[in-house]
């Protein structure tokens, strides 16, 4: 009987080690196959696209033909700030005051230069915020309100020695060109307790910008105003 019952545990913890030694193996496998998988997975997922502006374009701002790096002048409610040019160059001096002329002076240093577009941002810090806002079509004409109002000026599709008015949203094109902008005080300016920046900036596709819609290219200029 001895004999008997020897037998049934040697039989019993044999069967026993067995069984568990083929649980842990299903168990190792299982848990192998989970990590492939979540290496599977996180293998397939595409990486986003690290940008690169290949952008060409030199960009600066101008008044009667001069480059600008800093504006002292006075901002006084319901008067106009100071209008501005946008030639593509950043020569000090162009020699010439007449803006078309300089314009397609220097876009012609350039291949495809239609393709590119021309935008704005103007910054300034207030008592309560710090303002920052991009400029793309005449639709941003009151962005800044109630502080500053901007206009828009094609100069180039215009005819020689006429009068005409800044940009409206009814008027654009794909021929349109921002080759100026006029900044306007409106009311509150006292208001403003920094320089005015101004910057100027080409573009051709929407990655460009960030995720939050703001220019990110290195092809722009930037002046400062000063409440003189």
């Amino acid at each position: 009987m001895k004999k008997y019952l020897l037998l049934f545990i040697i039989i019993f913890l044999t069967t026993g080690c067995i069984s568990n030694n083929k649980k842990t193996e299903e168990q190792t496998i299982i848990t192998n196959n989970i990590e492939e998988t979540k290496e599977e997975i996180i293998e397939d997922i595409p990486e986003e696209p690290t940008y690169k502006d290949e952008n060409p374009v030199i960009v600066g701002i101008y008044q009667k033909g001069k480059l600008i790096t800093n504006l002292n002048i006075p901002i006084i409610d319901g008067t106009d700030i100071a209008s501005f040019d946008v030639y593509f160059t950043n020569e000090e001096d162009t020699n010439d005051s007449n803006t078309k002329r300089n314009f397609k002076k220097y876009a012609a240093n350039y291949e495809n230069i239609n393709k590119y577009k021309i935008g704005f941002i103007v910054s300034f810090s207030t008592k309560e915020e710090i303002i920052t806002k991009m400029i793309t079509t005449p639709n941003d004409t009151f962005i800044l309100a109630p502080y500053i109002f901007n206009y828009l000026y094609d100069d180039i599709h215009q005819p020689d020695g006429t009068w005409y008015s800044h940009v409206e949203e009814a008027d654009v094109n794909e021929n349109t060109i921002y080759s100026s902008i006029k900044l306007c005080a409106v009311s509150d300016t006292d208001k403003i307790i920094s320089p005015i920046s101004l910057t100027v900036f080409t573009y051709d596709t929407l990655d460009d910008f960030d995720e939050n819609g703001m220019y990110r290219g290195n092809s722009k200029y930037t002046i400062t105003i000063n409440h003189a």
